[in-house]
């Protein structure tokens, strides 16, 4: 597929506009094998499985079943087995609870969490390396935002990794006090010097891992997923649950492109049932909430940065073309309007030689309005996660200003131009549930109201940011995300409107099956 010509003006109104088939009537599917054999309307929703009818709830909705386009499938399973600091409203509870973590370990031992943000923090004065020491004089201690993007670590943590002073280094910072100290808060690339002395997840962990995030996509109605910055270390043993039959879900992998990881798999291969390799993930920049975004113009509460270029347009260009000319898309991170435009600039430079080449954009949260075009003359697909607007709105008010965030989670903006938008969530930093993103696409409500509900978009439209939008996001586009004959059987069952809180995943069938 020519994706330059698929998004071209011309064909845009037409190709994305939105199936009614999708939400306006109950609907009778019948299921034959792994494909659907027929739909017709009927008083009541009803699924038939190879001539075998199977009750459902009164209220039932059959939709075609939801698909994750961004997301880490390994990461709930693996945060399950971490302190969980979500929703610590202090640095001192971080540390209580990593207090109590090291009690229970040896000494010497690595401690983990996930999940802190600073955000309304009134004890920033404890938010640093020397009060980790308190409770963890021996054992090194990692504890990772909400968004991945930073890590606050001990001095054994700093020690661990060969760390002494601290600054800017390429790609991200080691923050340092007054006394030029280091701080024990890394952003970006320093999170992986920290992770490059921790020691290495054990096959039989990376399995287990797999399998959780398998089985929590089911309770959601997630039938397909796209696996971001996948290591080469994690494919064998995600190969043999697939073999296994425990992959139950679709996996499409990119490859983590860092260090050229991706050439463990020099071509897009299905190394299993369920499982195959179709793209490459590299980052332009950031995230907000640690001042990693690249903008074009400082934050607004903090005037001495406008972020970290983990990448250069020129490294994005040259490291995409090797993975490109192997038949791999290219998924770019990019956050901030100035991630964005540099993210822009490279593929301008590839598509005129990859002409049908798969170019996505992760995340597109801040897209100044000089760049919306160029998503559509650049045949680029926007992926965005849409309960990243309403846990940030506030936060992002902070770090932008009134009249960025105008334009920030620019969903509006992007479908103005007739642009598909493929959803997702970014679990684990956000829950998977796709009904919570149905929502946060159709109203951005947050805990003041809803944030800048001029860039909300159409129900039906966010439906198919989750389904039928969502087969763009891979090279090979499949015959799936509608409720049609001839169709993939990768269907989820509700007990009433997807809009409506309260309601819940009854049923996910995946190629006919059910799995949940």
């Amino acid at each position: 597929m020519n994706l330059r010509t698929f998004l071209s003006p011309s064909t845009m109104e037409g190709m994305f506009s939105v199936p009614t088939l999708l939400v306006n009537f109950p609907m009778i599917v019948s299921i034959e094998n792994t494909c659907i054999a027929s739909v017709a309307q009927s008083e009541f929703a009803r699924l038939i499985l190879d001539g075998v009818e199977v009750p459902l709830p009164k209220r039932a909705q059959i939709l075609p079943g939801f698909v994750d386009t961004h997301c880490h499938l390994i990461g709930p399973g693996m945060m399950a087995e971490r302190i969980d600091l979500r929703g610590s409203r202090s640095a001192e509870e971080c540390v209580r609870l990593t207090g109590e973590e090291v009690r229970k370990r040896t000494s010497g031992e690595w401690v983990i969490g996930f999940g802190w943000n600073q955000e309304g923090w009134n004890d920033l004065q404890n938010f640093n390396r020397f009060a980790l020491d308190r409770v963890a004089p021996q054992n090194p201690v990692a504890l990772y935002r909400i968004d991945t993007h930073a890590v606050w670590v001990n001095s054994a943590g700093l020690k661990a990794a060969g760390l002494e002073g601290g600054g800017k280094i390429e790609g991200g910072e080691i923050l340092i006090n007054e006394r030029g100290e280091p701080t024990g808060i890394l952003i970006d690339s320093g999170v992986k010097l920290i992770e490059g002395s921790m020691p290495e997840s054990t096959p039989e962990q990376i399995a287990r891992w797999y399998r959780y995030g398998v089985e929590e996509c089911l309770r959601y109605g997630i039938t397909e997923v796209h696996d971001m910055t996948v290591h080469p270390d994690w494919l064998e043993p995600m190969t043999r649950i697939a073999e296994s039959g425990d992959m139950k879900i679709r996996c499409q992998v990119f490859l983590d492109g860092v260090e050229e990881r991706w050439k463990a798999v020099a071509k897009p291969t299905t190394l299993a049932p369920n499982l195959q390799t179709v793209g490459v993930k590299f980052f332009s920049d950031g995230a907000l909430g640690s001042r990693g975004a690249l903008l074009l113009e400082p934050y607004s509460d903090a005037p001495e940065t406008v972020g970290v270029e983990v990448m250069s347009a020129e490294e994005i260009v040259e490291r995409s073309r090797e993975p490109l000319a192997a038949g791999y898309g290219i998924a770019t991170h990019a956050i901030g309007d100035g991630g964005n435009r540099l993210v822009l600039d490279a593929y301008a430079k590839l598509r005129p030689n990859y002409s049908d080449a798969l170019l996505r954009i992760e995340h597109a949260q801040i897209v100044h309005p000089d760049d919306l075009s160029r998503f559509v003359a650049l045949g680029v697909i926007p992926t965005v996660q849409p309960t990243h607007c309403t846990s940030d709105a506030k936060m992002a008010e902070a770090r932008l200003g009134e009249e960025r965030c105008t334009y920030a989670y620019g969903w509006k903006n992007l479908r103005n131009l007739g642009l598909p938008l493929l959803g997702g969530s970014d679990f684990p930093i956000e829950s998977p549930d796709p009904l919570l993103g149905l929502r946060a696409f159709t109203v951005r409500q947050t805990e003041s109201g809803a944030w800048h509900p001029e860039q909300t978009i159409l129900r039906e439209e966010a439906l198919c940011a989750y389904t039928e939008w969502a087969t763009l996001g891979i090279p090979t586009t499949p015959n799936r995300g509608r409720l049609q004959p001839g169709c993939d059987a990768d269907l989820v069952v509700l007990d009433g409107d997807p809009f409506e809180e309260g309601t819940r995943v009854v049923m996910t069938v995946v190629k006919g099956r059910i799995q949940k």
